[in-house]
């Protein structure tokens, strides 16, 4: 189905507003047109009537006006108009009906009342024809008494209109088709900076995330979704090159035990071996195995976390509990160390068990891992204004600025040379993070002669999407 043009809707409705308002204007005026018309015609109807009642007054007898009939017909002017003069008996003294038309009997006004527009009487013929009409009294020569009945066809005014009617249309319909045309043209051309940004946007690929649209001559109203796009398009930028590394780390970090795997199986079938040694391999293999796990297990869970799979079951937890089971967990491999837990977790925080637990558990285990021997290793709980941190400190080498923006990367090590079996693969920062933008918190880290210090900043309220329980 073929898109519609916006550029055509708008000026189809910009041609529709115009017409609309063109009718408008034009009713008006021809209202007015046709009030004036009627108003000039009733006026000369008021007008008649009174010359023909003077003229009657001043006159001596009335035979003398029955032989000036084209002095009446040179009065009235045209065709269309009407003028009789009757005796009380009802025959005609002055006739002047040039179509002879049959008239409605009039109500006639006294003599002594002025004519007003209100007396005018405005009648439709048998053929269609409108005439307007005006009878009063009058006086005629020895006081007699006469009826004058003064009159005018439509049939001019009705062509008049109807003329000015047709030239209206024709306005109406020229304006709407101009505006739509003016319209259609002058929105093409205010769309242009959207093809050009179309243009731009066709140009970029993902070898180009790194360009951005121009936003040099682009017009007020479409500067913000521009910057809405050149901020999707750093975002982009930046996802397609965390996953490129990603996966090259991933590729590196699975090379190693499939190395190992490979070559200890390999010289394991070379050379015959005692059941000792093939047991030896196995269990080799076996740990390999067991890190691979971890590796995949983890990977699952930060991709569940990214794409806010899971919902959080947030409960009110006591700190000094949880404190006291992950001391409890890891005080076989801190004692292998001569490193003392010391937890000093205390109040409740509401926050979901497991994560809560995993996160303490690999922050924990990396302490461990790079403390000094007999050092101790510390659990400790910071409040600030809305904000829950959970500390765990540990002396040990102190880890240099540039490392430390990126402890939280996937498969980031500050020192790959000292991975041992059992760690995390260089996930386990990384899932801590995650676990805190599941709680809507922050992570962050520091690194000093006093020792390293890793915070987990929970918020005081709940999150969103999440099942909370008492």
């Amino acid at each position: 189905m073929r898109a519609r043009s916006i550029a055509w809707r708008l000026a189809l409705a910009f041609a529709a507003v115009c017409a609309l308002v063109l009718s408008a204007i034009g009713v008006f005026l021809y209202r007015s047109l046709a009030a004036e018309i009627a108003w000039r015609d009733d006026m000369a109807l008021l007008g008649r009537l009174e010359q023909v009642r003077a003229l009657l007054a001043d006159s001596d007898s009335l035979d003398a006006l029955q032989a000036r009939p084209r002095l009446y017909q040179n009065m009235l002017g045209n065709l269309d108009s009407l003028l009789l003069v009757q005796r009380a008996d009802g025959s005609n003294v002055i006739t002047i009906n040039p179509r002879q038309r049959a008239l409605p009997p009039v109500q006639a006004i006294p003599r002594d009342q002025p004519p007003q527009r209100r007396d005018v009487l405005t009648w439709q013929a048998a053929d269609g024809v409108e005439l307007a009409l005006l009878s009063g009294q009058a006086q005629g020569p020895n006081g007699e008494a006469l009826t004058v009945i003064a009159g005018k066809v439509l049939s001019e005014r009705e062509q008049m209109l109807g003329s000015y009617r047709l030239r209206l249309y024709l306005a109406v319909s020229l304006g709407a088709l101009l505006a739509f045309t003016l319209g259609l043209v002058l929105l093409r051309r205010g769309l242009r900076p959207l093809r050009k940004l179309s243009e731009a946007l066709r140009g970029i690929d993902l070898r180009s995330l790194d360009q951005r649209v121009p936003t040099a001559g682009t017009p007020a109203e479409l500067l913000e979704p521009v910057h809405a796009l050149n901020g999707m398009l750093v975002r982009l930028d930046d996802g397609f090159q965390r996953l490129s590394q990603f996966s090259a780390d991933l590729a590196h970090e699975i090379r190693t035990p499939l190395h190992t795997l490979l070559a200890s199986n390999g010289q394991a079938l070379n050379h015959p071996r005692s059941s000792t040694e093939y047991q030896e391999v196995l269990a080799s293999n076996m740990e390999e195995f067991e890190r691979l796990k971890r590796m995949a297990e983890n990977l699952m869970f930060l991709a569940r976390a990214e794409q806010a799979e899971r919902a959080l079951d947030l409960r009110t937890l006591e700190l000094h509990q949880i404190g006291e089971e992950l001391c409890d967990y890891f005080e076989a491999l801190a004692d292998d160390r001569e490193i003392r837990l010391e937890n000093t977790f205390s109040g409740e925080l509401l926050a979901d068990q497991q994560l809560l637990q995993r996160a303490l558990g690999n922050l924990l285990a990396n302490a461990v891992r790079h403390a000094d021997a007999g050092s101790v290793i510390s659990l400790r709980r910071r409040d600030e204004p809305g904000l829950c941190w959970l500390q765990v400190h540990n002396l040990g080498p102190v880890i240099a600025d540039e490392h430390l923006g990126k402890l939280f990367d996937r498969f980031y090590r500050v020192d790959p040379s000292r991975a041992e079996p059992g760690d995390s693969g260089g996930l386990g920062l990384a899932i801590v993070q995650s676990i805190m933008q599941l709680h809507g918190g922050r992570v962050r880290v520091s690194s000093e002669v006093e020792g390293t210090v890793f915070e987990l900043g929970f918020p005081l309220e709940v999150p969103r999407r999440v099942n909370s329980h008492d």
